[in-house]
């Protein structure tokens, strides 16, 4: 019983450490640049012995990006029950958390944009990551916008979509200058972007 505790647990640190090495790896190189036997040879275990864990490279991009997700939902401390009853000022709340834990994480950002630059095609093996994490997100800001106008904090001639639309903008657009330029304060302008909307869709006295 020993050693098959001790072979798990050694399983478990051995994907560990492969799924980190590879997020780093795909998020400099891509999918396509990005080689099994590179990210073996630095985890320090055999090719076979990564395909062991993942039998091919498109399952190990998709359990990359799982964990990603993952990651940032553990340190945006949101139970992921509550992303589809939030308000907009909860949305808006969660999105910045993300945000903070994303400035101290560049590779989780570069990872989901070179990724979904790459993935255009539908033949791509995160097609379906990258189609459906918009779609999500999209729907969670649209629904919590809805759910405002109809508590009545915000205006009920505010347009969901557009609102949805813009919150996209700002953050995708945010990260891809941030990316291009450290020096942009991501945080720090996604916060007063989230504290200008508020205002100016908020309902008045």
């Amino acid at each position: 019983m020993a050693s098959t505790d001790s072979a798990e647990r050694s399983g478990k640190l051995s994907r560990a450490r492969i799924l980190e090495i590879a997020l780093d790896h795909f998020a400099i190189h891509g999918y396509r640049g990005s080689s099994l036997a590179r990210i073996a040879a630095e985890v320090g275990i055999s090719q076979a012995g990564l395909l062991h864990h993942f039998p091919n490279k498109a399952a190990l991009l998709q359990a990359v990006l799982v964990q990603r997700d993952v990651r940032d939902l553990e340190e945006a401390e949101t139970d992921p029950e509550r992303l589809t009853d939030m308000d907009l000022d909860e949305v808006l709340a969660f999105l910045v958390r993300i945000v903070r834990h994303n400035a101290e994480n560049r590779n989780l950002v570069q990872l989901a944009h070179l990724t979904a630059a790459e993935a255009a095609g539908a033949d791509h093996p995160a097609h379906a990551w990258v189609v459906g994490r918009l779609e999500f997100l999209r729907s969670m800001v649209e629904a919590a916008v809805t759910r405002s106008i109809d508590a009545g904090t915000v205006r009920a001639d505010v347009d969901a979509r557009t609102v949805t639309n813009l919150v996209i903008a700002a953050s995708e657009g945010l990260e891809n200058q941030w990316l291009l330029d450290g020096g942009v304060d991501i945080v720090g302008s996604f916060a007063s972007f989230a504290d200008g909307l508020r205002r100016a869709v908020a309902t008045t006295d």
